[in-house]
């Protein structure tokens, strides 16, 4: 998997639109900051684990890849067919970033998934860059963006963009077995 299709892969998984619905009305720069950085810590984390786990239940690259990508699949459609998330309750103030937030809504199972494939393809290193780089466009919408009435479009349309991710990420898993 090239780094381009792993950083597009990721967007897709945390899908800025869909985190902006979600982000609580607690002061923007506090509640970013603290959602990416229990999302770095989150991959962090499994990529740490990425290696010993996959071989624990002894799943190789190419199979990590084609199941990001199919849990890549079921996120973006969820996005194009189900209204993105509200801002619900969760901890008060900046820990607001945390829960909702960072977990489950940009930290998904899609984007766990890929972090651990894209490890085991390209490295700790490699994958701990790419979730760097799509961060910055969710980081960015989170604090510039003000929730649009159009939010639900644009998630959508990111999620249709992401199934079109999703196929090319299991295809690349498919084509390397």
């Amino acid at each position: 998997m090239t780094l381009t299709l792993l950083v597009l892969a990721m967007i897709a998984a945390a899908n800025p639109f869909r985190a902006l619905a979600a982000r609580p009305a607690a002061p923007r720069y506090e509640v970013v900051v603290a959602a990416m950085a229990t999302t770095g810590a989150l991959a962090l984390f499994s990529a740490a684990v990425s290696d010993p786990l996959l071989d624990l239940v002894d799943v190789t690259g190419p199979s990590a890849r084609i199941a990001a990508g199919i849990a890549l699949l079921v996120v973006a459609l969820k996005d194009v067919f189900v209204a993105p998330p509200q801002a619900e309750p969760g901890l008060r103030g900046r820990r607001g970033g945390v829960i909702p937030l960072a977990f489950p809504v940009i930290f998904s199972p899609a984007l766990a998934l890929l972090v651990l494939a894209g490890t085991a393809e390209r490295g700790v290193a490699v994958a701990l860059a790419a979730v760097a780089i799509a961060m910055v466009p969710v980081a960015l919408v989170l604090v510039f963006g003000s929730a649009p009435t159009r939010v639900r479009a644009m998630t959508s349309f990111t999620g249709a963009l992401g199934a079109g991710v999703a196929a090319l990420v299991v295809l690349d898993g498919v084509y390397a077995i």
